[in-house]
């Protein structure tokens, strides 16, 4: 395992506890709130303190109860730590943090994508604000009420935080039913001393896109008969999901690119490539799959193998071998 390999796999494991613990202990403020109380998550037999980003928090416009604190007049968003006096006056013992935060409603964009390769129990979501510090996705009606009831809610935790904030949510929708009610995400969001949250509702089917096909070819005549293999991880049986695919080529003669939902196209080509959708929905079209250079009879050698090329055999005694 290289270095980077190391790193990354370390930041894998590292994340999930990472956001958990930061969401632990937070309060978040909104704009009609004129005070907060905060208790400290730490039980403590005796006197303590509190401290904001580390200074500590003077009585003025603060109301100090057990182990409670409520500020009345002015709000400092950030760390309150709270500090146990033990019989040494002047060593602390830190019991633990609220982070208080200030609701952010003010946001128009969206920074939350989800998509499905397949109507199988995953969806894919990404959170596309790389300067969060925090972000954790819900799926679920029990997630979108006040934060305050959160622990309702099933939480999950970004796997990578590599252009954005990935997650696997799973879903329990049948493949084979119809969709009577949108799927909802609920995401929350930490940004400096903000809190944001966003909710997305949307049906299973509108957001699938396939993986990229495979396509293989053989000649016969003056076409070429192409065959493409729906992606490994497209929902099965392929006799009920079934898939629709278009081939673009290009013609040797003028080099025009066309477009073709007919997988019989001439022989005189020079490159092609696939794409595939589900029609009955229908869905987005998966990304293209790469141009390969078509290479067409038995001919062998170097120059006509590698990821970038396609044989097209040649049909021989009504043998259909495909390439």
């Amino acid at each position: 395992m290289t270095v980077v390999q190391l790193v990354i796999s370390l930041l894998f494991v590292s994340l999930p506890k990472v956001h958990c613990d930061i969401f632990d202990n937070i309060y978040v403020v909104h704009a009609t709130d004129s005070s907060v109380t905060m208790t400290c998550p730490v039980a403590f037999n005796g006197p303590l303190i509190w401290k904001h980003n580390n200074m500590r928090v003077v009585p003025k416009h603060t109301t100090y109860q057990a182990h409670n604190i409520t500020l009345n007049y002015e709000l400092w968003f950030g760390e309150y730590s709270c500090w146990g006096v033990t019989e040494n006056p002047e060593e602390l013992k830190k019991l633990g943090s609220v982070h208080l935060l200030e609701e952010d409603s003010d946001r128009t964009v969206s920074l939350l994508s989800c998509g499905a390769k397949s109507y199988d129990c995953i969806i894919t979501c990404v959170w596309t604000g790389n300067d969060f510090k925090a972000v954790r996705l819900g799926l679920g009606s029990d997630c979108v009420s006040s934060f305050d009831g959160q622990n309702n809610c099933n939480w999950v935790y970004p796997t990578a935080n590599l252009a954005g904030f990935h997650f696997n949510l799973s879903h329990s929708l049948s493949p084979y039913a119809e969709e009577t009610a949108p799927l909802v995400v609920t995401a929350e969001a930490i940004i400096s001393t903000s809190y944001v949250r966003e909710i997305k509702r949307f049906y299973l089917r509108d957001i699938i896109q396939p993986d990229i096909p495979a396509v293989k070819c053989q000649l016969k005549d003056q076409n070429l008969n192409m065959k493409v293999e729906p992606p490994a991880t497209w929902s099965t049986p392929r006799s009920f999901f079934p898939l629709e695919h278009e081939i673009a080529y290009i013609l040797k003669d003028n080099g025009k690119e066309v477009l073709s939902k007919d997988l019989h196209i001439p022989k005189d080509v020079s490159r092609v490539r696939v794409h595939s959708r589900d029609p009955l929905v229908p869905s987005s079209w998966s990304q293209w799959s790469p141009w390969k250079n078509v290479v067409t009879g038995d001919k062998k050698g170097k120059k006509h193998k590698g990821k970038h090329t396609i044989r097209c055999k040649t049909i021989k005694n009504n043998k259909t071998k495909l390439s």
